[in-house]
């Protein structure tokens, strides 16, 4: 029994808890721009809820801008997969593809987030073909 409670502890899925969590990361991120703290908050978002695409998509976002960007497209990848028609991860994937100097990749990606009902990206769309 003991070893269920413990199995249970380390592996059971709470989407609640994911969210206080979430909410707290994101806190951190957008108030205080404590990107670590954000980063470990997201963290155990998604450990309590795997399929928290939006833990992964605020992720994403906390490490764009600690220059992680490969971590980052690893994330807004993961939250497209669990939410294809995400389109603010598709514009953020557009927005580090050009942070990594691929300009081709990153229209891709901002076609994509229009496609999807991302507004306001006119400025963005006119370096593309």
């Amino acid at each position: 029994m003991l070893a269920l409670i413990g199995l249970c502890l380390s592996g059971c899925q709470d989407p609640a808890k994911s969210r206080l969590y979430m909410d707290e990361g994101v806190k951190l991120m957008l108030n205080y721009s404590k990107f670590k703290d954000a980063e470990e908050s997201l963290d155990k978002a998604i450990k309590y809820d795997k399929n928290n695409y939006e833990a992964y998509y605020y992720r994403g976002c906390v490490k764009i801008n600690q220059k992680k960007y490969v971590e980052a497209l690893d994330d807004l990848e993961q939250a497209i997969e669990l939410k294809p028609d995400y389109a603010d991860a598709y514009f953020n994937m557009g927005r580090t593809y050009v942070l990594l100097n691929n300009e081709d990749k990153a229209c891709e990606y901002y076609k994509l987030a229009k496609k999807y009902g991302r507004p306001n990206l006119d400025d963005y769309l006119r370096r593309c073909n």
